[in-house]
């Protein structure tokens, strides 16, 4: 049960829970009041004529419109009709679920003038497992408009869910099998669902557990190759621990030192290749990206983020408008992210490539047993050119391409959602990479006289149970693509370090 008896509820660790699992949520009736004190605050305000962006006035080029009081009324069900405009597949479950309850921050506040019954709706949708249809394509919007859009018009019957087998099911049909009768919107809760920042970070959040488990391979797959290579252990000695400010590096550090423990491998030459020497600094760099991400999502579980915001002083009220809805640090951190995976996985090839090189491994050419009449492993390392290529490419700043729209009114977007889903093909490409290097670092350890570290057998034999060792040529796609099939099932994760063990409960 997560019981939120205040808005610092909506923390990290309650997140991560709604998200993946299916613990049900109460909210305390006293944080409940305090959210309708809020909604009367701001009905007096209304009231008294002040004007409010999306309640007495239309949205974007639009504002200049005013509206009667049947009008206002109306507003609130059409903003979350007409800007329904994504398409595609569903965004995966987890994330569409941490949205819905992110939103909650805002509203929570009691400064986003919505009823206590709309907070309820949303907690008792999280319960009963309903969860909005929200299309990957098409989230050009300012802020996370088109993302809000699908999501919560789906509270009052229109738009879709997902069915339990995850297919796309009409929400007005999900209602009805839950027996429950659309939310009836007041006036600015269609504004208040639609504004501000909720799905971002939901989404960031996923790709934040995607990166860290890729991270995690990444690190992993390294040791094998530290092994395979025959490197010297310098580069990972903990007395460089203290010789660094960097948090990342000395967490990667430990980690390797863990997976090498109990080596009789001895170092074919003095020093390794930079490659091999700085991954404690690359995917250190990559570690440190994720904290910073996560502060970035942590801020947005207490920030305020919709416009225009009530402020209430001295006994008075107005509203503020305001650009909080823009969230370019969580941007800038996410392109951050983006940049350090990259890193990890251009590194893995750079690795591989020296795997096939006997001058730096003691080995055969290429890792062929019969070299000439083989030609080992070469074309594994040629298909990685092609993988890396993309990855760099995908890799480049997403963000400053953002365009304008609604005849100016709307001119700077910040392409947070498409920032952030690339995310996802990066460590698919990183992942392609790790599966040919670790490829290419088994054969290599079949070829060792000498006992690898435990972990470094165990991973080993893992893979010989799915891949037979290269007696002679064969096509290695099929068993490039074993491997990377592999890394996705929890049969490698009792081999994975944890990287920061309170960031996933």
């Amino acid at each position: 049960m997560i019981n939120i008896e205040t808005k610092h509820d909506i923390n990290w660790q309650n997140l991560c829970y709604t998200a993946y699992g299916d613990k049900p949520v109460t909210i305390s009736p006293g944080l409940l009041q305090s959210v309708d004190q809020g909604r009367l605050q701001f009905l007096k305000l209304i009231e008294d004529g002040h004007s409010c962006y999306g309640v007495t006035t239309g949205l974007g080029q639009l504002i200049g419109v005013e509206f009667s009081e049947s009008e206002k009324l109306e507003l609130s069900k059409t903003i979350l009709r007409a800007r329904a405009a994504a398409i595609g597949k569903a965004v995966p479950k987890p994330v569409a679920r941490a949205a819905m309850f992110i939103r909650l921050v805002n509203f929570l506040s009691a400064l986003d003038g919505v009823s206590a019954k709309l907070c309820s709706f949303i907690i008792e949708r999280l319960n009963d497992d309903f969860t909005p249809w929200i299309p990957e394509i098409g989230h050009g919007m300012a802020g996370d408009a088109i993302a809000h859009t699908h999501c919560f018009q789906t509270l009052v019957g229109e738009g879709f869910v997902l069915d339990k087998d995850g297919s796309k099911l009409s929400a007005h049909t999900a209602l009805k099998q839950r027996r429950i009768k659309p939310y009836e919107l007041a006036t600015k809760e269609g504004a208040a669902l639609l504004n501000g920042v909720a799905f971002t970070p939901a989404y960031a959040l996923h790709a934040h557990r995607e990166t860290t488990h890729t991270l995690q391979l990444a690190t992993l797959v390294a040791a094998a190759t530290i092994e395979a290579i025959a490197a010297p252990k310098d580069s990972v000695d903990n007395q460089l621990k203290s010789l660094t400010s960097e948090t990342g590096t000395q967490i990667t550090i430990t980690i390797l030192n863990q997976y090498l423990k109990a080596s009789d491998i001895k170092p074919y030459k003095l020093q390794s290749p930079i490659s091999v020497r700085v991954i404690p600094q690359v995917h250190g760099a990559l570690t440190d990206a994720l904290e910073a991400l996560a502060l970035r999502i942590d801020h947005c579980l207490r920030d305020f983020t919709d416009n225009p915001v009530m402020v209430l002083e001295d006994g008075r009220g107005r509203f503020i408008s305001n650009g909080g809805f823009h969230n370019q640090h969580l941007v800038n951190q996410v392109e951050h992210v983006a940049i350090a995976l990259s890193h990890v996985g251009a590194l893995s090839e750079r690795r591989l490539h020296r795997l096939l090189d006997p001058v730096q491994t003691g080995l055969t050419k290429q890792l062929a047993n019969r070299p000439g009449l083989d030609a080992g492993l070469v074309v594994a390392h040629k298909a990685t050119v092609d993988i890396v290529a993309r990855l760099r490419m995908t890799a480049q700043p997403l963000s400053l391409l953002t365009s304008e729209t609604s005849a100016g009114q709307e001119d700077y977007m910040s392409l947070a959602v498409p920032c952030i889903q690339r995310i996802f093909e990066l460590c698919t490409l990183t992942r392609m990479l790790l599966a040919y290097e670790l490829m290419t670092a088994t054969v290599a350890l079949d070829q060792r006289v000498e006992s690898a570290s435990t972990t470094v057998r165990r991973l080993h034999k893992l893979i010989r149970q799915q891949v037979a060792p290269l007696q002679q040529d064969r096509p290695p796609g099929p068993d490039a693509e074993t491997i990377f099939e592999m890394m996705s099932l929890p049969i490698f994760d009792h081999l994975l370090a944890t990287i920061n063990p309170n960031r996933w409960p």
